[in-house]
């Protein structure tokens, strides 16, 4: 019966079993695109070895045997310390082949515990997609859930956010960053308005109102052109309560005043609520006016004709 911590029944006696230069620069250039800490990284630390990405990728066949017995001297469980082996035998699947799925059969690793392996070694090497497959199985238990979600945040595309949403619907981490939060909201505010707005409802009484002023924010200056009057239009038509109705004038009223078409949203909310003039009339309306390519006569028509009038919600 093979002894699971030792090296050689585990590794192989090849004094030339090491990680090479190429492989061992990829992994340094990955833990640089993810902040410099890999999730292995994360995995060493639990483990109680000290120095994690000095320790990893082990410069040579001594370095990977004393980062072995490290790992294989902790004093975590069993299953955690098997996981760790795993990932290195995956790492070296080139030159050990398919050891790693005959090291977690030998050793009984659970398969939650491998398929979490699975998942973090494709996220470790930014295969974003891929390590989804993995990380979204109803059997895991979540660990690294919010590491995760700000991972696949910082990491998609500015027009295709599906991997950290379907993440998040999938998982249902408990955000307690506000790191993570801003990400996370990012990302919202890039895909739907609406959605990000009832995003910010369930956040709390002070993230909703901190939220919320980050959407208005966001529609005003991280958006162009035909975009910023759909994302415009979208904003407007928030199915507000009193509350939020509120925060939304004394918002662009003050501290968002400054911002690009501050004056014009609030005339056009009050357009599409039907609001009193006496709201609205000490403000200067725009005539004609093209804002970023935008002409606000055609918009507030195009509004007028495309929406119902919204009642606040009480």
């Amino acid at each position: 019966m093979a002894d699971f911590y030792d090296f050689e029944d585990v590794f192989g006696s090849n004094p030339n079993l090491v990680y090479d230069e190429d492989m061992r620069g990829r992994i340094r250039h990955h833990r640089q695109s993810l902040e410099n800490e890999l999730f292995i990284d994360r995995l060493l630390k639990a483990l109680g070895v000290r120095k994690a990405s000095i320790a990893y990728p082990p410069e040579s066949n001594r370095d990977l045997r004393e980062l072995f017995q490290r790992i294989a001297s902790s004093s975590s469980p069993d299953h955690h310390k098997h996981s760790v082996i795993y990932y290195l035998l995956k790492d070296l699947s080139q030159a050990k082949g398919d050891s790693h799925e005959q090291f977690s059969k030998a050793s009984y690793l659970p398969d939650k515990y491998k398929t979490f392996i699975d998942g973090i070694w494709y996220l470790d090497r930014l295969k974003f997609e891929r390590a989804l497959d993995y990380l979204t199985e109803s059997s895991l238990t979540p660990t690294f859930p919010e590491e995760i979600l700000y991972t696949l945040c910082r990491h998609s595309p500015r027009d295709d956010a599906t991997l950290p949403i379907a993440y998040y619907h999938t998982v249902s981490p408990s955000i307690t960053s506000s790191k993570v939060l801003e990400a996370y909201f990012l990302v919202l505010c890039r895909t739907s308005a609406t959605e990000a707005f009832y995003f910010s409802r369930a956040q709390g009484d002070v993230n909703h109102r901190v939220l919320f002023e980050k959407l208005i924010a966001f529609v005003h200056t991280k958006s162009t052109g035909p975009i910023k009057a759909t994302r415009g239009v979208e904003l407007i038509s928030l199915p507000l309560n009193e509350e939020e109705e509120s925060w939304f004038s004394d918002y662009l009223e003050g501290k968002g005043s400054i911002l690009p078409g501050a004056m014009d949203t609030l005339i056009m909310r009050g357009v599409v609520t039907g609001r009193s003039e006496s709201k609205t009339q000490h403000r200067r309306r725009p005539s004609g006016q093209k804002i970023e390519g935008m002409n606000w006569d055609t918009l507030r028509n195009s509004t007028l004709a495309a929406l119902p009038r919204l009642v606040p919600m009480k």
